[in-house]
């Protein structure tokens, strides 16, 4: 059995403005803007996988020196036409030639749509679609972007989710007012998952989108109406025990 008390601890012990100082969301917290603040974190929380030093050295080489603080502004002036065929390493196996693909599909959403939670919100209506699956159809194709359909977790998928639809206000924005905080999913990555199992949280031996479930039902317990503050605690408590 999980310890609730401990998870509740964790949770607040980590979700402060402090922790935005060494986190990814640090970027996006740079901008007030929403379809900054959307260009930013999508783009962040795109190559949120690996290493946490190199993931910040990344997004702060996007931010200052591709964006050049003006996430919006470079996206519609077209800026990232010239990295169409350019095979270098952005970040692990993502290229520049991946980073033009994904410029490319957020230019035709900002074009037809006033930011990308209306283009999601359409998917949404149009299919039926769960939240992360109408984010996967509309950057199906490109690098770094998991397929909702083949069990994955779609961790930075949830991992974006979460910093737009959570409210506090405090780490995450809670600029997606269409979306209920209680919906969303945990962003399971293997660090998670590991914590999750040694916190009682699931016993499945498979971190897919079936485990991320799992583990959310779980949180839900503890916190009903926003489960995904749980991610503080799995985080917190793999620091505190590292």
């Amino acid at each position: 059995m999980f310890n609730t008390q401990l998870l509740v601890t964790l949770a607040h012990r980590y979700n402060t403005p402090e922790f935005i100082l060494t986190d990814p969301v640090q970027f996006p917290h740079r901008y007030t803007d929403k379809r900054d603040i959307e260009i930013s974190a999508f783009v962040t929380s795109w190559i949120s996988w690996g290493n946490r030093k190199q993931i910040i050295k990344t997004a702060e080489h996007i931010d200052t020196q591709i964006f050049k603080s003006q996430p919006f502004k470079f996206l519609m002036s077209c800026g990232w036409r010239h990295y169409r065929d350019d095979t270098r390493c952005l970040y692990r196996t993502v290229r520049y030639s991946d980073f033009f693909q994904l410029m490319e599909r957020m230019h035709a959403i900002y074009t037809q749509h006033p930011d990308l939670e209306a283009a999601v919100n359409l998917h949404i209506s149009n299919s039926k679609l769960q939240i992360h699956h109408a984010l996967s159809i509309l950057f199906r194709g490109i690098n770094g972007i998991a397929d909702a359909t083949k069990g994955s977790p779609c961790k930075r998928l949830w991992f974006f989710l979460r910093w737009m639809v959570r409210r506090d206000g405090i780490v995450d924005f809670g600029i997606w007012r269409t979306i209920n905080p209680a919906d969303l999913i945990i962003p399971l990555d293997t660090h998670v998952y590991n914590m999750a199992r040694t916190m009682g949280l699931t016993t499945r031996c498979t971190a897919d989108i079936r485990t991320a479930r799992e583990i959310t039902d779980r949180l839900r317990e503890v916190f009903p109406d926003d489960p995904t503050l749980g991610d503080f605690a799995l985080f917190g408590y793999g620091i505190d025990h590292g």
